[in-house]
C-alpha cells in the first residue's frame, strides 16, 4: 500500500467513524458541533451521518481496491468541501466549531494530494509504529471528549495519559529484541 492509498484509508476510516457517531449517539455529535438538538437537526445529522458513513466505505475501498483515479477526484473535492464549510461558518450559517470538520477535509486533501506527488513509494507498516499511530489518534479523541468538561487543562491531561499508556503498551507488546538496542 502506498502513501497516497493510505491517507485514503485513514481518511476513510475517519469519516466512517464520524458517520457512525452520528447514527449511533447524534446528541453527542450535536453537541461537539455546537448544534442545536431539535428534532429536525437531528433527522438532517442522522440522514448526513449515513452519507458520510457510506462516504467513508467509498474511500476504503478505493484504498484497498487502489483505485487512483478516485484519490486525485477526492483531492479536489475535499478541498472545495473545505471552502464551503469555512464560507458556511464566515457568513453565520454555522457555529465555528464546524471549522473542525473543514480542517478534517482541508488536512485529508493535502495528505492525499502530497502523497499522489510522491508517486508509488510504499509504506512498510510494522506493528510497533502502528500501535503507536493508533494510540495517538485514541489519545486526541479522549482530548476532544474531555475538553467539553475538563476544559483545556483536562483535555491535555487526557491526551498524555491515553498516549503515554498507549506508547507503554506498543512497546512492551511489540517491540522485538531488536528494536530495543536502537
Amino acid at each position: 500500500m502506498d502513501l497516497a492509498a493510505l491517507s485514503m484509508l485513514v481518511f476513510g476510516v475517519l469519516i466512517t467513524s464520524m458517520g457512525m457517531t452520528g447514527l449511533m449517539a447524534p446528541h453527542f455529535l450535536l453537541e461537539i458541533l455546537d448544534f442545536s438538538s431539535s428534532p429536525t437537526v437531528q433527522i438532517f445529522l442522522m440522514a448526513s451521518s449515513q452519507a458520510s458513513f457510506a462516504m467513508g466505505l467509498y474511500y476504503i475501498l478505493a484504498a484497498l481496491h487502489d483505485v487512483r483515479a478516485f484519490y486525485g477526484w477526492s483531492v479536489i473535492l475535499r478541498i472545495i468541501n473545505f471552502y464551503v464549510f469555512t464560507r458556511m461558518v464566515v457568513s453565520g450559517v454555522a457555529p465555528p466549531k464546524w471549522l473542525m470538520v473543514a480542517s478534517l477535509e482541508l488536512s485529508g486533501a493535502l495528505a492525499t494530494g502530497i502523497a499522489l506527488t510522491l508517486k508509488n513509494k510504499e509504506v512498510a507498516l510494522n506493528r510497533f509504529n502502528t500501535m503507536r499511530m493508533v494510540s495517538v489518534i485514541l489519545a486526541l479523541l479522549g482530548a476532544i471528549l474531555a475538553f467539553i468538561p475538563f476544559g483545556v487543562y483536562g483535555s491535555a491531561s487526557a491526551f498524555l495519559v491515553i498516549s503515554s499508556a498507549g506508547f507503554i503498551y506498543a512497546y512492551r507488546e511489540l517491540a522485538s529484541p531488536l528494536d530495543l538496542k536502537r
